[in-house]
């Protein structure tokens, strides 16, 4: 198999590496490992709203040198902490994304890392 990585080492709340790979390409398809609201190993932000909205900078942050955008997005997998959140997520997320939307699941879990609301991963199109 053909691979391609990309991305720095991912630097978890105890200061540690955590051993994943930020984004993956193979064949003509990228897939990027689940984004937190993370930076420098602390999470950023208390509400859903400002969560959703940095881990989509990060996710542009690892699509951008790639040539790459939300736009060019086929398909997300969202893990939120608290239903009750759905409703403020959708709202961020549709602030970020245009129609048409990408496809998209979600569901509700409790996620490894203290304080993170969400999580997101893509998958992108690399051609």
């Amino acid at each position: 198999m053909d691979m391609k990585t990309f991305g720095d080492d991912v630097i978890g709340p105890n200061g540690n590496v955590i051993p994943i790979t930020p984004a993956v390409q193979v064949g003509n398809l990228l897939f990027l490992s689940g984004q937190l609201a993370m930076r420098d190993g602390k999470i950023i932000g208390t509400t859903i709203e400002e969560q959703t909205h940095v881990v989509l900078d990060n996710i542009e942050a690892l699509l951008t040198p790639l040539g790459k955008s939300l736009a060019d997005v086929a398909k997300v997998a969202i893990w939120l902490v608290n239903p009750g959140d759905f409703a403020g997520f959708n709202t961020a997320y549709a602030q970020r994304f245009a129609k048409p939307y990408p496809a998209r699941s979600a569901v509700v879990s409790q996620l490894l890392i203290p304080g993170a609301l969400v999580e997101i991963e893509v998958i992108v199109s690399a051609e």
